[in-house]
C-alpha cells in the first residue's frame, strides 16, 4: 500500500526566490531525507479528496475503509461521516494507512500556524481546518467514541525527525454534563503512557477550571484545553514553539508529552486519532 502526500521545500522556494542560488550537496542531501522522513507521517497538509458515493453515511473512516478497498481507492484525506448519534454528517480526516487504518483524526499539529489557546466553546464545537491543523470538537469526539468501544493511537513527532506513538485500547469522553470526563486505558508503543495520569478526569479550558490543581488553573498556566488532574504528563493542545525560538525551561511549556521527551521538549508534530477496538481494516 503506497500513500500519495504532496510535501513543499523551503529550500525550494530559496532557491526560486535568489535565482538559483546553489547549495551544497550535503545540504540537499540533508532536505532530501528529511522530506522522505515525513512521508509516512503528519507534517504535510493534506488534500481534500472527491468522496466516494454514499461515503457521507458512514459512521467514521473505519467503516468508511471497506469501500475505499474494494475500489482500489485507500488513501488518507478528508471524507465526510455521519456518527450514529449525530443529527448531519461532517467531514474529518482519514488516516487510512497508519496500523491498518480506519482511523478518525480528531487533533493534528505540524506548523503552528493555529492557535490553541481557546474557550471552553472552541473546545467543545471544534477549530481549524481538517486538512491541516485542527480540533475536531469534544462534541463530535464524544459522538464518535459513544458509538462502541474504541481506541486511540497518539502518533508524535520531534525537530530530529524522529516519530513515537502511544495507542490505547480504550478512549472515551463523555457528554458536556459530564464536562467531556475522560476514559481511557491499555496502553502500548514506544512514547511512554502519559495519558494515563488524565484518566477519570474533566476538560479544562482556558475559561473553565475543571482541574485538581487547587489555586491553579491549569489550562490557562499551560495555555491550552485538555483533561487536567493536578495538571498533566502531556498537553498537546499547548503552545506552538519553532524549535529556534524554544529554550526549554526558560520559555516553560509547550506541546509536550512527558515520557518521551520531559516537560520541556515542544514538539513539531501531533496526531490524534479513533477507531472502534475490535474493528479489523486489514482486508
Amino acid at each position: 500500500m503506497v500513500r500519495t502526500v504532496l510535501t513543499f521545500s523551503l529550500v525550494t522556494v530559496i532557491l526560486l526566490v535568489a535565482g538559483g542560488v546553489a547549495l551544497s550537496a550535503e545540504v540537499a542531501q540533508q532536505q532530501r531525507v528529511q522530506d522522505e522522513s515525513l512521508v509516512n507521517h503528519i507534517d504535510v497538509e493534506a488534500q481534500r479528496n472527491d468522496p466516494p458515493q454514499g461515503a457521507a453515511h458512514f459512521q467514521d473512516c473505519a467503516r468508511l475503509y471497506p469501500l475505499l478497498y474494494g475500489t482500489n481507492a485507500v488513501q488518507d484525506g478528508v471524507f465526510p461521516i455521519k456518527p450514529e448519534s449525530s443529527t448531519d454528517h461532517f467531514d474529518v480526516y482519514c488516516d487510512m494507512t497508519t496500523d491498518g487504518g480506519g482511523w478518525t483524526v480528531i487533533q493534528r499539529r505540524f506548523d503552528g500556524r493555529l492557535n490553541f489557546n481557546r474557550r471552553w466553546t472552541d473546545y467543545k464545537n471544534g477549530f481549524g481546518r481538517v486538512e491541516g491543523e485542527h480540533w475536531l470538537g469534544l462534541d463530535k469526539i464524544h459522538n464518535l467514541t459513544s458509538q462502541t468501544n474504541h481506541a486511540l493511537y497518539v502518533e508524535l513527532g520531534d525537530w530530529e525527525g524522529n516519530f513515537a506513538y502511544a495507542k490505547y485500547d480504550t478512549f472515551s469522553i463523555g457528554d458536556e454534563s459530564t464536562d467531556y470526563t475522560l476514559n481511557i486505558g491499555g496502553y502500548s508503543g514506544d512514547a511512554g503512557d502519559s495519558m494515563a495520569y488524565s484518566h477519570g478526569y474533566k476538560f479544562s479550558a482556558t475559561d473553565v477550571d475543571n482541574d485538581m490543581a487547587g489555586t491553579v488553573h491549569c489550562a490557562q498556566r499551560l495555555s491550552g484545553g485538555w483533561w487536567y488532574n493536578n495538571c498533566a504528563l502531556s498537553v498537546l493542545n499547548g503552545p506552538y514553539f519553532q524549535s529556534e525560538d524554544y529554550c526549554g525551561t526558560a520559555t516553560g511549556f509547550g506541546v509536550w508529552w512527558f515520557h518521551w521527551k520531559g516537560y520541556y521538549y515542544s514538539l513539531k508534530a501531533t496526531k490524534m486519532m479513533v477507531r472502534p477496538r475490535n474493528l479489523n481494516s486489514n482486508l
